[in-house]
């Protein structure tokens, strides 16, 4: 049976309303890190200095396990300034839990293993890995 008032043979088709919340650029998650930084009376800014300023944190650290800790805070960080930075990049979810950045359409930074890498690597440094992000935005634009 038709719900009453429907012609048997007869249906209208119209595109639904297509209301696309944008894609996420901001997801936090790195609270503890700007706490790290404003007990210390800095500031963190999502910018290519604020990455600077981490790096000189873990360039500095006497103890780097201390800084384990902050290493997805520091990818988080890191997302948002590649969501801040770069017009139309977004995040995106893995199924491992380790969140990626679409930057392009074809390539996406998993920030939090970038900030393992950093961690435990001097090169490349986050703004380093910034720089070469960059490059790659602009060559396919």
């Amino acid at each position: 049976m038709l719900p009453a008032g429907m012609s048997r043979w007869y249906a209208e088709y119209k595109s639904a309303d297509l209301v696309s919340a944008p894609p996420p650029t901001n997801v936090g998650g790195y609270g503890e890190l700007l706490n790290h930084f404003h007990a210390r009376g800095h500031l963190l800014p999502q910018t290519e200095e604020g990455l600077a300023a981490i790096d000189d944190l873990i360039n500095s650290a006497v103890d780097i396990d201390l800084l384990a800790e902050l290493a997805r805070p520091i990818g988080m960080f890191y997302g948002d300034v590649l969501t801040h930075t770069i017009p139309g990049a977004y995040w995106e979810v893995i199924k491992d839990g380790y969140p990626r950045v679409r930057v392009t359409r074809t390539f996406a930074v998993d920030v939090v293993r970038v900030a393992n890498r950093r961690l435990a690597i001097a090169d490349p440094t986050l703004v380093q890995n910034y720089a070469y992000v960059l490059g790659i935005v602009r060559h396919d634009a």
